[in-house]
């Protein structure tokens, strides 16, 4: 095994330990929330900017700031939804059950950071270093991008290289 094999199970560790921790509840509303911010955001932060008029002078640092604010004010208002519902699930008995569906989505989610990295560095020269090509998971993650490639934007796709 080289650095990219525990780089990749320590990515993967690491995510299955945190959605262990959280429940898949938690960890799904968690990844709605940041979408939802997003939008949210953008529909109302110019709005939130104009409130801002008589505190930030900069027309651009309002805009930033307004959607800032109201991105972090979703995040925190689904924060507490989740809070909410984590202890909704423990008291009715349903927590292991979340615990251990959230260790499954932690498993999903790691393989897709690993292949986001593997992607990233099949854009690279990182293929051909030592620690890369004599790694026993890299074989496989490389084919799994390889295989996701025609679903990749056509100016990604070119660019990533293996071997």
């Amino acid at each position: 095994m080289t650095l990219f094999d525990y780089v990749v199970l320590g990515i993967i560790g690491a995510s299955v330990l945190l959605g262990l921790w959280r429940g898949v509840v938690s960890e799904l509303l968690a990844l709605a929330a940041w979408v939802l911010a997003f939008f949210a955001a953008r529909m109302m932060g110019a709005t939130v900017a104009g409130w801002l008029g008589g505190v930030i002078a900069d027309p651009l640092l309002r805009q930033g700031a307004g959607f800032v604010a109201v991105f972090v004010a979703v995040l925190v208002v689904v924060a507490l939804v989740r809070l909410l519902l984590r202890e909704l699930l423990r008291a009715v008995g349903l927590g292991l059950i979340d615990r251990m569906l959230g260790a499954v989505f932690g498993i999903l989610r790691g393989l897709a950071v690993a292949l986001a990295g593997v992607l990233a560095g099949g854009m690279t020269s990182l293929p051909k270093e030592a620690w890369w090509h004599d790694a026993m998971l890299a074989p496989p993650l490389e084919t799994a991008v390889l295989a996701g490639k025609p679903w990749l934007p056509a100016d990604v796709a070119k660019r990533i290289r293996y071997r």
